[in-house]
């Protein structure tokens, strides 16, 4: 629910909100100085993470299987990017697919992990 509000928000709003997530990370990390600090298409790229990294982990909590978990997000992943196909002020990209999947894919082994550590299973 969260990224179809955000893929279909407004291109001011999308800047607004994107802005002062950039601005709230150089706080948080005064001396960087990477290409996010400057660069908001890249920094917009690069929050892609942590928002599927929550769907990942919300996903993986729900089912059972790994790989039925890593489908389900990557349905959701694929369609919020097509969405972008249609809509006037977004466009496809393919490299947001991969963050997408480092993100989601990161969310459900640790929801993986931390469920065989609870029931006392070794790695």
């Amino acid at each position: 629910m969260i990224i179809a509000v955000l893929t279909l928000q407004s291109p001011e709003a999308t800047l607004r909100l994107s802005g002062g997530m950039q601005r709230f990370a150089k706080n948080m990390l005064p001396d960087a100085s990477s290409r996010w600090t400057i660069d908001m298409h890249w920094f917009r790229t690069l929050l892609h993470l942590p928002l599927y990294f929550l769907l990942g982990c919300a996903v993986g909590y729900s089912v059972r299987g790994f790989w039925q978990a890593a489908g389900i997000c990557s349905v959701i992943a694929l369609a919020d990017e097509t969405l972008k196909i249609f809509l006037p002020t977004r466009e496809f990209q393919a490299i947001d697919l991969g963050f997408d999947a480092i993100g989601f894919l990161m969310g459900i082994g640790i929801v993986f992990l931390l469920r065989s550590f609870s029931k006392g299973i070794k790695l």
